[in-house]
């Protein structure tokens, strides 16, 4: 990994932990996400994976995901990376 990648990959777990801690205040039951990348094609190779403690906590946020997803948006726009929502999913611990 490069100087670069690991400078990127560093503000990209920043923005993302800052968005997940956000979603945890928000949201109960919501208990993390991990990501994937990479470096060569960050746009097209991102993916999020948003874990729910368990399938009340999942059911209870259906009606919330799009907010969701726009708080990781959000949180990925202010380092200049764009994801789309079909590269967010959203799944049981």
């Amino acid at each position: 990994m490069t100087k670069t990648q690991k400078l990127r990959d560093k503000q990209i777990r920043h923005a993302l932990t800052t968005a997940c801690e956000s979603i945890k205040h928000s949201y109960p039951g919501f208990a993390y996400l991990t990501h994937t990348i990479d470096f060569k094609n960050e746009t097209k190779s991102l993916k999020v994976k948003c874990y729910f403690a368990d399938d009340t906590a999942y059911h209870e946020s259906e009606t919330h995901l799009n907010q969701i997803t726009d708080i990781i948006t959000a949180e990925l726009g202010k380092i200049n990376l764009p994801i789309t929502a079909k590269q967010i999913s959203f799944l049981v611990d």
